[in-house]
């Protein structure tokens, strides 16, 4: 892999794993356009991907990560609290990281084995299609909720979203968990910072996979270079997604990356047709 390739995927996955569009598809997509084959891209290049964009997440939200780590501590050790606020998202963050933990351990291998242009389309249009009666069901709701008053069963919900964006490409996780809070009355804002929050256990767990994985499969070589390329991009590239869309979201929607999804996903099922390319993968 070329240092310009590794740069490149690199932009796209720390762009497009906090930007509601799906960096699974979109990684999936630039592959295709390149011509590499999905098992081509090393273990170790995907190590580095998810390694930059936690860093990325921990750079953004240090401050609020650093509160919940030490109340964690203090927790453990049976002290009182010193920040009641990030106490309070503990639990929740636990119960909403459960349902993508037993769905990355039983479910994506067979998901993931499905992956074809046709089926990302398809689910775009469903991500479209979330987006938008999300942001009407917000509308109606008096006011948005914030992270006060998230319940366990917001955090359940919003875990189960999350789930389900990381076994269909196209979902767009940090799509799918905003657009939940959304439909449970939370703040837009609110929403995408916990969606945030709820990302880094995973980005790392699947980091930690993605190692365990390299030391039982035989790898080519990836060079210093491009895995450093893929690292920086990730990292710088996944950052200032974070802080971008957590302005954008207080005062704009869901809306225009809804449209975004509608579109892109309109144009795979159509190169589907016409290059009668299968529809589903070797699904097992």
């Amino acid at each position: 892999m070329s240092v310009a390739v590794a740069l490149l995927l690199g932009v796209i996955q720390g762009l497009t794993e906090f930007v509601p569009v799906s960096s699974t598809a979109h990684l999936y997509i630039a592959q295709a356009l390149l011509g590499i084959e999905n098992d081509a891209v090393a273990l170790s290049f995907d190590v580095v991907l998810h390694l930059g964009t936690a860093a990325a997440l921990v750079l953004a939200l240090g401050g609020e990560i650093r509160e919940i780590v030490k109340e964690l501590f203090l927790l453990l050790s049976r002290r009182p609290a010193r920040n009641a606020a990030a106490r309070a998202l503990i639990l929740p963050l636990v119960v909403g990281t459960v349902p993508g933990v037993l769905a990355g351990l039983f479910l994506l291998k067979k998901f993931e084995s499905a992956r074809t242009l046709g089926l990302i389309g398809s689910s775009m249009l469903v991500a479209c299609a979330y987006f938008l009666f999300a942001e009407w069901r917000g509308a109606h709701a008096v006011r948005g909720r914030g992270l006060a008053t998230l319940t366990l069963g917001d955090a359940f919900w919003i875990g189960v979203a999350q789930a389900a964006a990381g076994l269909l490409a196209g979902f767009s996780r940090s799509g799918f968990t905003i657009s939940t809070g959304r439909v449970r009355g939370l703040d837009r804002a609110d929403a995408a910072r916990f969606s945030f929050l709820l990302a880094l256990p995973i980005i790392l767990g699947a980091g930690a996979k993605a190692l365990l994985d390299l030391r039982k499969t035989p790898q080519s070589a990836v060079s210093s270079g491009a895995l450093a390329a893929g690292f920086l991009a990730s990292a710088v590239v996944g950052f200032l997604a974070v802080r971008f869309l957590l302005r954008f979201l207080k005062t704009h929607t869901l809306r225009p990356f809804a449209a975004y999804l509608g579109v892109l996903g309109l144009i795979l099922l159509a190169v589907t047709y016409a290059r009668h390319l299968p529809f589903l993968g070797a699904a097992h």
